[in-house]
């Protein structure tokens, strides 16, 4: 059951299942109910960068990390609109299979840059040390209770297999592969379209060929109900997976919950250190 008993008396349940999803703001899957927001993010990476800069200090070394922004931060993040292929629309026709990509950051100046050249060696020289990277974590994570997110991921990516041999998708495959032959292009499989040898996903250039087999699959992938049942055996999947780890769950987000705090200080203290 996804009850708040799952998840720890005072926080709220996971989603309850959405049948017959339309359209990709739907999309939303119990697990997300414990993952990071792209606020959540910039909080904790805004922190670690402050406790890197700290420790950098230390060694006699300045660095100005850029400040990390919610809003970029979700700009580039698909969410759940890449999780059955290309599911956006309006995304194929602009970008065809390739995924939206933030601008190069130029390093030959910033912290990234100073990092590689110039610390690199510093940050991770002995196991003593452990370098400012990893103290920052450990800042980050002292006293926080211990979960377990790489298991999180485990499952994330164990359901969405598992889900792609439900029945109800297996059929709604064949019935996607036979729209796209009615719309002129020939795949047995979403995975056949995508991993066409015509695309090239690590140039940044998108020929119009590729935006038109990419638009026929996603609106194949809606109109023949493959989104849909997909997303219903996933959210089962993972509504399953968290009924019978109560306590993994209830660590997790105890875990974040405790991490933002202490980042949410830290950002609050350092402010008030410039303030005075």
């Amino acid at each position: 059951m996804t009850t708040a008993a799952a998840c720890g008396a005072d926080e709220p349940a996971p989603p309850a299942p959405v049948r017959g999803v339309t359209s990709v703001s739907e999309l939303v899957l119990p697990f997300d109910a414990y993952k990071t927001t792209p606020q959540q993010r910039a909080v904790l990476g805004n922190a670690h960068n402050r406790l890197v800069v700290r420790c950098m200090r230390k060694q006699g070394i300045a660095i100005s990390p850029p400040a990390e922004d919610p809003s970029t931060l979700a700009a580039i993040d698909p969410g759940n609109s890449r999780r059955y292929g290309v599911t956006d629309i309006d995304a194929a026709r602009r970008s065809g299979y390739h995924l939206a990509r933030p601008p190069s950051p130029d390093t030959s100046g910033t912290w990234a840059g100073k990092l590689s050249k110039r610390t690199r060696h510093r940050l991770y020289g002995t196991a003593a040390d452990r370098g400012c990277l990893d103290r920052a974590t450990l800042t980050l994570d002292k006293g926080v209770r211990k979960a377990d997110w790489p298991w999180l991921g485990l499952q994330d990516s164990l359901t969405l297999e598992q889900a792609a041999k439900h029945p109800s998708v297996t059929a709604a495959v064949k019935r996607w592969s036979s729209c796209m032959h009615r719309a002129g292009h020939t795949y047995p499989a979403p995975e056949a379209a995508i991993a066409d040898s015509r695309w090239d996903l690590d140039e940044p250039a998108v020929t119009e060929e590729e935006k038109q087999v990419a638009t026929a699959d996603t609106l194949c992938k809606w109109s023949s109900g493959l989104v849909a049942a997909w997303y219903a055996a996933d959210a089962d999947l993972q509504r399953a997976v968290i009924r019978d780890n109560r306590d993994r769950f209830a660590a997790l987000r105890v875990n974040l919950r405790q991490r933002l705090e202490r980042a949410t200080r830290l950002l609050a203290e350092e402010d008030g250190r410039r303030v005075g």
